[in-house]
């Protein structure tokens, strides 16, 4: 077993499925050679990268930049090797006059071919020449207004470095008898042996499900292919008979992730079956083909032992318990490219976790950086601030790789990744073929850096065909010959290349080596002979071309560890955050500090010294830190979960009792949904109609909503042994708690855990409150759900630390796995935030200041992270182009305006003002930044709400509440949000606004605002003992309270109580 696959299947790995090859013989004169090899371009039109002429298929091409002569593309076949076949697939910008050319060392070129004369379609070429790279040079479009496009180049010969594949022989499973055990409509399992790659099998939606095939005779079998569709199998067997009724595993599969499974056997049989165990999808089975192959004398022999299937179990806590084990559940994918050093718990949901999943993951966007590896090696970019598109509904800080970084010992067609460590905002991964650290990169959020490692230190290559100057320490050319040379420890170079808008952008970089290196341009690449028998190389992206000789000061403190540490100070309710590096100098002479580019939620709370440098980014202006350590301060200005009844004149307790009545009535039914995400949307109304409730004295409804957030809450907490839903789910292959529905991928995805949560705990903190009896039974299952979103323990070894929540960018990632070109994402920044209230809310509850503090250092900072980036408050972060006052979603290197479900104005900003709650208020604080969110969002729409009236205007009363009460009409507002946008308004009415003159000590849970000249504060006490509460401002006490135990009150700040 490759050890870099070793963790992707219990008993077998992927091998990649070169069906066209069939034919070929392992002891052919000539094979591809060119297959999956690193290749290069004299220029990239749009995504069309060198690497997709050379990737097996021809659904991707290749294609240069339009009107420019000449243009080229290469491979490098790894080794020398005697070429006999060339074959051009052109796309319909071909070249009528070209050269194929053959090299031995990427400077001189000899010609194999050449034609003046092209006519596009299909070149297949004899030809004879050896050397390692092979290069189609185009002199002439057939296109003048187009570039030069291949779909697919293909070297053939004898040599290089691709094994020659293995010949298998025909498809014995091929039109014969197959038989399954279930059908979905006409999707019969004559479809999976018809040879028709566009035609299926598809099984019923359940697990249990098998497909046969009668060979027809017994066969020896030594390959079986399953090419199955997106509903794949996850867990199943393959399976030989000689009767078609008594069944002999030979191959167990505990991970399934779809795609082409090429699985090696060496087993007897004339029936062969796949039965299925696990799904992969909500669906059931689907094949597209399941191709047999005999066995073929001296090929491997491989025997598997066939693992267990996984035993389900039930865990109790408390009086709660939830399941784990169970294959049958939805499963995310699996873990599978880190290094045996890694162990579960893993954070997910971050930027990084593509790296985890995929073998060269996807784009890590480290700001002012983003990276990506590809059988080029590590493309880096420094992406700026992005361009914006048409419509000027999203800015996107992307486009081709400025520079390619890479060793090159790596056999790019079996290179993998594979995570090695990582920190709280940094993570290393190493490149290679095989278990040798070949190529090592740490990347660091926030850092101008990538420091990397190579065990070959002659091995190391920088390609691009995109620079334009190449520098030294006094800024002078260098390198600027083909075959010249250079022995120095440092270089710039100067970048042209165009953004993903087309924009040409100039961008600097530092390449930082041990004293000795020898760089030499070899046509497009510059060839790194690293001194003193040292393998580091660090590379920066520079604000400018003068700023090197500053960078190489600090190049040779590699960055090894990040760490960030909160401390909540209950005297003054400061919150400060420090954010510690720990590096390794790795030349002595020079600096240990590294430098770090701070985002604007950072410098803007931050006092600790700054440089002149600064780096345009996505997020606004980063600023560089000299050091390893810096610290941001913030105050927290408190959280309650409910308002006191409103004393304003136009309030009616008459009918919020009404609106009371309406809650009830729409909560009368079924109060169970499968989906954990819509169960929690439908908890929120119960608790704070509760709450609502007691403010007014109404027990009755109180209890009857209590009761229901009960009946809820515990059926969801047990787990019940045959229960279809309403229950949670452990799994460890992650070290996470999801649920079997989930309609946004909370399960398969480890998606908006944080969204759902949230509504659970703020609930069960509600419930809680009156129900001392509660807690003590399903407690232990809370803090599941808490240490599963937002884990402030870094020794759990159930849950990650804080899985949700990216310290360094200050705020809250939804996608599990980051996979995504531009990152990561998040859209509904209120509810990312309600899910701090609920952790916040349960620590001053039960006492647990490790929570409750987690709660204040994350709704702290990711307050401040909304402000600045999904609303801009200061407006100073976006490109002066884009004219929303918010941004839909958030991703690492874009925003976009829109939702994963509507591109309706009203919910583009309405999803960041949701759930209806106190925490609110907080966007408040600005009252002329909220106003002009309001306002954004009038102008967006084309006029006023005419719907998501509950949670438009609560923000509106954030800075007009007399303006929402003199359009008041309960008839189009949700109604079972009624009764809370009434009482939400009517409370701005009465209380005014949000104020941060005045704090409380001590850690109570309270919030100060003013009407004019009249403070008011709310204090919280959910303990059974009266609680002193102390009031302070920037000179000191104003006041104290009194507060009962289990009520809130509302009291004057400025006076003893």
């Amino acid at each position: 077993m490759h050890p870099l696959y070793g963790r992707l299947h219990t008993a077998a790995v992927l091998l990649p499925l070169l069906s066209s090859l069939g034919g070929w013989s392992a002891h052919a004169a000539s094979n591809l050679l060119s297959l999956r090899r690193p290749a290069y371009a004299s220029s990239v039109e749009g995504n069309n990268s060198a690497e997709l002429a050379v990737d097996g298929g021809t659904g991707a091409r290749w294609a240069s930049e339009w009107g420019v002569d000449p243009q080229w593309i290469y491979v490098d076949l790894g080794a020398t090797a005697q070429i006999d076949r060339v074959k051009i697939q052109w796309e319909g910008a071909y070249a009528k006059a070209y050269k194929v050319q053959v090299s031995s060392n990427e400077l001189d070129w000899t010609d194999l071919y050449s034609t003046a004369t092209g006519d596009g379609g299909v070149d297949d070429l004899t030809v004879s020449g050896s050397g390692r790279y092979v290069r189609v040079l185009g002199t002439q479009r057939a296109l003048s207004g187009y570039g030069y496009s291949i779909l697919e180049l293909e070297v053939y010969g004898t040599g290089g470095v691709n094994a020659p594949p293995l010949q298998y022989g025909p498809n014995v499973a091929l039109n014969r008898p197959a038989s399954a055990s279930s059908v979905e409509q006409t999707l019969t399992a004559a479809n999976a042996v018809d040879g028709n790659a566009s035609t299926r099998w598809s099984s019923r939606a359940a697990d249990d499900e098998w497909i046969s095939i009668d060979l027809g005779s017994v066969r020896t079998i030594g390959r079986v292919l399953l090419n199955w569709e997106a509903a794949a199998g996850r867990v199943f067997d393959v399976q030989v008979s000689s009767d078609g009724a008594q069944w002999t595993t030979v191959y167990r599969e505990l991970r399934g992730a779809g795609g082409k499974q090429d699985i090696p056997l060496y087993a007897s049989g004339r029936h062969i079956r796949m039965k299925g165990y696990g799904r992969a999808t909500g669906y059931g089975y689907s094949l597209f083909e399941f191709e047999v192959y005999d066995y073929v004398s001296g090929h491997p022999r491989p025997t598997y032992t066939i693992p267990s299937l996984p035993t389900p179990s039930t865990v109790q806590a408390g009086q709660g318990s939830y399941l784990t084990g169970d294959f049958k559940m939805p499963q995310p994918r699996y873990p599978a490219y880190r290094a045996e050093s890694v162990k579960t718990p893993l954070p997910s949901n971050d930027w990084w976790q593509s790296l985890l999943i995929k073998p060269l993951g996807d784009s890590i966007v480290t700001l002012p950086l983003k990276s990506r590896f590809s059988s080029q090696g590590l493309g880096i970019l420094s992406p700026g601030a992005g361009w914006i598109n048409g419509d000027k509904s999203a800015v996107n800080a992307d486009g081709n790789p400025d520079v390619f970084l890479m060793s090159n010992a790596i056999d790019t067609s079996k290179m993998a990744n594979r995570v090695t460590g990582y920190g709280d905002w940094s993570v290393d991964s190493v490149l290679s073929d095989n278990a040798t650290d070949k190529f090592k990169v740490t990347f660091v959020k926030g850092s101008p850096y990538l420091f990397t490692q190579f065990s070959d230190p002659s091995s190391v290559e920088i390609y691009s065909s995109r620079i334009t100057q190449i520098f030294d320490e006094r800024n002078a050319a260098i390198l600027t010959a083909d075959g010249a040379s250079v022995t120095t420890d440092r270089i710039g170079v100067r970048v042209s290349n165009p953004d993903g808008g087309g924009n040409l952008q100039t961008r600097y970089y530092g390449f930082f080596a041990p004293p000795g290196t020898v760089f030499k341009k070899v046509g497009p690449k510059i060839k790194v002979q690293l001194g003193s028998g040292q393998g580091y190389l660090s590379v920066a992206a520079l604000p400018s071309a003068t700023d090197l000789n500053y960078f190489h000061q600090h190049a040779y403190a590699f960055v090894t560890g990040t760490r960030v540490s909160y401390l909540f100070d209950e005297a003054s309710a400061q919150l400060t955050t420090t954010f510690n590096l720990t590096t390794q100098l790795k030349r002595t002479g020079f600096s240990d500090q590294t430098l770090t580019a701070l985002f604007p939620h950072q410098w803007k709370s931050s006092i600790s010294p700054l440089t002149a440098l600064t780096y345009p980014s996505v997020r606004g202006t980063l600023k560089v830190r000299e050091g390893n350590t810096f610290v941001t301060t913030n105050r927290f200005q408190g959280i309650v979960p409910q308002f006191t009844e409103p004393a304003n004149p136009e309030y009616s307790r008459q009918l919020l009792s009404q609106y009371l009545l309406t809650l009830e009535r729409e909560t009368s039914g079924n109060l169970l949904a499968a989906d954990a995400y819509w169960q929690g949307k439908a908890l929120h109304p119960l608790a704070m109609g509760a709450l609502a409730a007691d403010e007014i004295g109404d027990v009755v409804y109180r209890d009857l909503f209590l009761s229901r957030i009960r009946t809820i809450l515990t059926n969801w907490y047990t787990y019940t042994s045959g229960e279809p839903d309403h229950f949670f789910y452990y799994n460890p292959d992650w070290g996470t708690l999801y649920y079997r529905v989930s309609e946004f991928g909370a399960n398969t995805g480890i998606t908006d855990h944080h969204f759902t949560y949230g509504y659970f705990v703020f609930a069960s903190a509600v419930l809680a409150t009156y129900d001392p009896n509660f807690r003590t039974q399903y407690g232990a299952m809370v803090e599941h759900l808490i240490r599963d979103y937002a884990n402030p323990s870094r020794t759990d070894s159930l849950y990650p630390f804080f899985r949700s929540f990216d310290p360094y960018e200050g705020h809250s990632w939804a996608g599990g796995y980051a996979d995504n070109n531009n990152g990561n994402n998040q859209e509904a920044a209120g509810e990312s935030l309600f899910g701090w209230v609920g952790q916040y809310l349960w620590g001053v509850l039960t006492g647990n200041t490790s929570f409750r503090d987690a709660g204040i250092y994350g709704f702290t900072t990711e307050l401040k992270a909304v402000e600045q980036y999904w609303f801009n408050y200061d407006g100073d972060n976006w490109v002066p182009q884009w004219t929303h006052k918010t941004v839909g979603q958030v991703y690492g290197s874009s925003n976009f305006y829109g939702t994963f479900f509507s591109a309706a104005p009203v919910h583009i900003y309405g999803i960041h003002w949701l759930p209806t709650s106190e925490y609110l208020t907080s966007y408040g604080f600005k009252p002329t930044q909220v106003a002009n969110l309001y306002n954004g969002f009038v102008t967006d729409n084309g006029g006023p709400e005419t719907s998501w009236q509950h949670v438009v205007w609560p923000i509106q009363s954030l800075s007009n509440a007399q303006a929402v009460l003199n359009k008041w009409d309960a008839t189009p507002v949700q109604k079972n949000e009624l009764f809370n946008t009434y009482w939400f308004v009517h409370n701005m009415t009465s209380l005014g606004q949000r104020s941060a003159d005045i704090w409380t000590t001590g850690g109570a849970s309270a919030t100060v605002y003013k009407k004019g000249s009249t403070y008011s504060a709310l204090v919280w006490n959910p303990t059974s003992s009266t609680l002193s509460v102390t009031f302070k401002n920037a000179s000191g006490i104003t006041g104290t309270a009194s507060v009962p135990a289990r009520s809130l009150v509302r009291v004057n700040p400025l006076v003893r109580n």
